[in-house]
């Protein structure tokens, strides 16, 4: 019976289901490939947008032949580099803490993953620029107080301060990113290991991460790339230090005045061959993951190491992490948001608390429309792009023949995660000032950036969500007569109804943080969030933006709080 009905029920390989996975395809590649050709071709000729093309290799010549660019290039080289591999060995720490060991760090983690949520990274870079500001920080501000120190202890506008906040920045990436390996791996090698009477240490090093090879590199490539295009740190703390990155010579290009966008997208190829180079090492390391599974068919309890009298320092040594990831510098925001002028916490200026920074910010005409503008593209994003990787999710876990449409759908939608937001919006803005579309300056080229950005992090919610709905479900359906379209909609999307939302509410949340591809495409009128933060940070009134950030903040965690009572309310039950 069970066979009648697995032969009976599945899904017919039809024209229509072609046309379906042809459809999609060419959105995903109309999100993706024309941006970057257009990209391609602003670096190779010498025209601006909307001209008649003039090609010549005279650009590429003068964008790599100035002097400034390579000291810039190893900056970053080095930056990015120092960034993923500390992010690399924290991100694991603690994915290995939480997963194998007794440590009661669990409702820690959480809040570490949250941590984004409520602190984009550009309220990050200002939290610890008021904390560790040479003049005004405020932790500097209490050692002169408290010590009588001369000079100030710690200096943000440095090398290793950059360095500090990047890894601050993408820390809860990558516990998200390498949780799911620890949790799916199978402890019984680490154990047999034990049992020979290996130490802790020694298991780790010669069995847990040789398992992990794959996904160690893989992420190790991911975070290098990501760091490789981070701009709010390069503006906020590295120009007034003096330290130049790449991005940094990209932004310049793109917003100097006059602009000369042929250059910016000459400097911009660079990025896209690191890119593409970073996509093609990724696939490279975990396209043999098989070979290192060791989840098989039979089931297995993972067993956790005690770790004894260090447990107390191991779950103080999380604290501090997740102190300094969210708590602390939200924290100095919020104070600085009620003071008139920066100043350090004491009983002595709790009488100059006041509300007057929330009504200036508020009353602040652009502060207004980012905030409406990010809201509305945010949710609108996180709508399309759930529903686009919900139908990628789909066909590739359901769809059973066209693999090969399929697979090259699936590698297009997950490219995006390796490209840096700078490539993407740079990109964006080549394409749609050459063709004849009134898109540019307007919503909709934000809307598009957002789609395309997020994309990778819906398929992979939506396949997460998909994966725990076994399809005996919708083949019964079938069985008993029920078309294509009440299966998915009254059984597979109904189900799987959480994940959906929760994929909307990471794309919208994610929006609000976007400021790589937004720099580029936001405008007067068309403000957004991120980008008007960066602006404020620059123009100075520190203690109006931190008023600002925490009211939006607070704004972004009340939303979050609705959604996930919303989410416990519905699908399985």
């Amino acid at each position: 019976m069970r066979r009648f009905l697995s032969r009976a029920a599945r899904p017919p390989a039809s024209v229509g289901t072609l046309i379906g996975v042809g459809a999609l395809l060419a959105v995903v590649a109309y999100l993706l490939l024309p941006p970057l050709g257009t990209l391609v071709l602003g670096a190779i000729t010498d025209s601006p947008p909307a001209t008649p093309l003039h090609f010549t290799p005279a650009t590429l010549r003068l964008a790599y032949g100035q002097a400034d660019i390579y000291p810039a290039l190893v900056n970053s080289l080095i930056f990015a580099g120092f960034t993923a591999t500390i992010v690399l060995a924290l991100g694991l720490g603690l994915a290995w803490i939480v997963e194998r060991t007794d440590a009661r760090v669990r409702l820690m983690t959480d809040l570490l993953v949250l941590a984004p949520i409520v602190m984009p990274a550009v309220l990050l870079v200002n939290g610890w620029i008021m904390l560790l500001s040479p003049r005004s920080g405020v932790i500097n501000l209490m050692a002169r107080d408290w010590f009588g120190l001369a000079t100030p202890p710690f200096d943000i506008f440095s090398f290793p301060g950059m360095v500090w906040i990047a890894v601050l920045q993408e820390l809860p990436l990558a516990f998200l990113w390498l949780w799911p390996s620890f949790r799916a791996m199978n402890p019984e090698l680490e154990e047999a290991g034990m049992t020979c009477g290996a130490g802790i240490l020694t298991v780790i090093r010669r069995v847990t991460l040789p398992m992990l090879r794959p996904t160690i590199l893989g992420a190790w490539t991911i975070f290098f790339i990501y760091a490789l295009g981070a701009l709010s740190v390069p503006l906020l703390v590295g120009e007034p230090a003096k330290i130049f990155l790449y991005s940094t010579q990209i932004y310049r290009a793109a917003t100097q005045m006059p602009t000369d966008l042929n250059i910016a997208s000459a400097y911009s190829l660079l990025f896209l061959v690191v890119s593409v180079i970073g996509i093609w090492l990724h696939f490279r390391f975990t396209r043999d993951g098989d070979r290192f599974a060791t989840i098989r068919g039979r089931a297995f309890r993972p067993r956790r190491f005690e770790l004894g009298r260090a447990r107390l320092g191991v779950e103080a040594a999380v604290a501090i992490v997740l102190l300094f990831v969210g708590i602390l510098p939200f924290l100095v925001l919020l104070w600085n948001a009620f003071m008139p002028f920066p100043q350090a916490p004491s009983l002595a200026s709790i009488h100059l608390l006041g509300l007057k920074n929330f009504t200036a910010a508020w009353d602040y005409g652009p502060a207004q429309r980012a905030f409406r503008n990010s809201l509305l593209l945010g949710a609108a994003s996180g709508v399309a792009a759930t529903l686009l990787g919900a139908a990628i999710a789909w066909c590739n876990m359901r769809v059973g023949r066209y693999r090969r449409l399929i697979a090259l759908m699936d590698q297009l939608a997950a490219t995006p995660v390796a490209l840096p937001g700078l490539v993407v919006g740079m990109g964006l803005t080549w394409f749609y000032l050459e063709v004849p579309l009134p898109i540019y300056g307007t919503p909709i080229i934000l809307f598009l950036a957002y789609v395309t950005l997020h994309l990778p992090y819906a398929v992979r919610i939506c396949s997460s969500g998909l994966a725990q709905l076994h399809p005996e479900l919708e083949e019964a359906a079938r069985a008993a007569g029920a078309s294509q379209g009440v299966v998915l909609a009254r059984i597979v999307f109904a189900l799987v109804a959480p994940s959906l939302l929760a994929s909307t509410l990471y794309v919208l949340l994610r929006s609000f943080r976007e400021y790589t591809a937004s720099i580029f495409l936001a405008g007067p009128g068309l403000e957004v969030f991120s980008v008007l933060v960066l602006d404020m940070s620059q123009s100075g009134n520190t203690n109006i933006l931190a008023a600002y950030t925490v009211i939006v903040a607070c704004v972004m965690l009340v939303i979050g709080v609705l959604f996930n009572r919303v989410e416990k309310k519905i699908g399985l039950r």
